[in-house]
């Protein structure tokens, strides 16, 4: 994935990229694999202080996972 693969105006782009950085980044061997686990751990804690899933969102995991 490509930083442009994701439009500016999608509700997680910012996440989306820094997570596309940190695995470039693991590929270069910068960083490692605890920065991925790291970063998703953010972003779960995100949702323990009340970030909630778009509707749209929830309705396209299903989608994808049907």
């Amino acid at each position: 994935m490509s930083e442009t693969d994701v439009p500016e105006d999608h509700p997680r782009y910012a996440s989306l990229v820094t997570r596309h950085r940190i695995e470039a980044g693991v590929e270069k061997g910068i960083t490692s694999k605890q920065g991925l686990i790291a970063q998703g751990r953010g972003e779960a804690f995100d949702y323990l202080l009340g970030e909630r899933t778009l509707q749209s969102a929830d309705n396209a995991a299903r989608a994808a996972a049907a």
